[in-house]
């Protein structure tokens, strides 16, 4: 994204200053001699120094900047997980509580309609029975 086209450009513009800084150090290091020379050769590993550090600086808050944002996107997948889960085992559930419903209701319904022929019954033989006692 636009934020590692910044950080790419950042790095790029360091390592230019390390250059410069680098050819004018020698410049002056073939211009100098002694004592003097081997201070300006320090003076320019520590300015070298100096400016690899702040990129390592710069990097590293990149980075901690980006694994925080990938800490919050893994932690929001895992709660989308976590309700898709619960979603399904809802679903399934409810599913299994349908179909135990609709065994009740046909077995229910298969008593009662057992029952009711069973009443007819036990009414017309009841009937015949009183019309066989008239006689």
């Amino acid at each position: 994204g636009k934020v590692s086209v910044d950080t790419s450009q950042e790095r790029l513009s360091h390592i230019q200053k390390l250059r410069e800084a680098i050819k004018e150090e020698e410049t002056r290091l073939k211009q100098a001699d002694g004592l003097e020379g081997r201070l300006l050769r320090m003076n320019m590993e520590r300015q070298v120094l100096v400016l690899q550090l702040e990129a390592l600086r710069r990097e590293k808050l990149e980075a901690e900047k980006d694994l925080e944002a990938q800490h919050r996107r893994h932690i929001q997948e895992l709660h989308t997980l976590r309700e898709e889960g619960l979603q399904q085992v809802f679903r399934v559930y409810r599913q299994v509580f349908e179909e135990q419903k609709e065994m009740l209701e046909d077995r229910y319904r298969s008593l009662l309609q057992d029952a009711i022929q069973d009443a007819v019954y036990l009414s017309a033989k009841n009937r015949q029975l009183q019309a066989e006692s008239k006689r």
